[in-house]
């Protein structure tokens, strides 16, 4: 419905029987007959009369919550928008000027409406974090990479490398890191790291 009004609006707003200059229309005396340049009216305001033969164009401002952005010889101001769930007010509506909304944090517009970021599934990174105008862009992690799945939306990183006195335990995965231990962790994590005991006792401990 916005869109037809707005459609409909363009030659009064922007278009036929306008001057150069575009702060002028032309239209025909009703009672003379005569052919007038009538004088627009500024933004923030609307038209109240047509000009006459011996009047000038008759402009009223626009009230609280309605405006015009340009220079026009519309009979009523537009509505100011309001902001829709999730979304915050970048602009607010002063007379001249539309309200300008944007989505909030985690949230992105998609096409009707706000729409929460989508979270990457595990063994997924954020490639592109998400925006008020575009959601979460995710990639699968590459061998050697993971995305901790403790971390929301983490990008995929490289995994550790174990230090000079420990073994790998565990083999890092698309979604979890390297797990490293020494013979002394081992010990005292036993209950712990119960299959990673026998796995590290093979490699260092017996």
């Amino acid at each position: 419905t916005c869109f037809l009004f707005t459609v409909l609006l363009l030659p009064v707003l922007s278009g036929a029987g306008v001057a150069a200059n575009g702060h002028t229309y032309r239209r025909t005396d009703p009672v003379t007959g005569q052919q007038l340049q009538c004088k627009r009216c500024p933004p923030g305001t609307r038209l109240g009369a047509h000009c006459t033969s011996s009047r000038e164009t008759d402009c009223v401002p626009c009230g609280q919550g309605l405006f015009t952005e340009f220079w026009n010889y519309i009979p009523d101001c537009l509505r100011c928008d309001a902001c829709f769930d999730h979304q915050r007010v970048v602009r607010p509506c002063n007379g001249t000027v539309n309200t300008v909304c944007e989505c909030e944090a985690g949230f992105y517009w998609d096409q009707h409406f706000c729409r929460r970021h989508s979270e990457c599934k595990p063994g997924h990174g954020v490639k592109a974090s998400g925006t008020p105008h575009r959601d979460t862009v995710c990639e699968i992690c590459p061998d050697g990479h993971f995305a901790d799945v403790r971390k929301t939306n983490a990008g995929c990183v490289t995994h550790s490398a174990c230090k000079t006195d420990e073994q790998l335990v565990l083999p890092g995965s698309r979604w979890h890191d390297n797990v490293c231990a020494s013979c002394d962790h081992l010990t005292l994590k036993e209950s712990q790291y119960k299959r990673g005991t026998v796995i590290y006792k093979q490699n260092c401990c017996i």
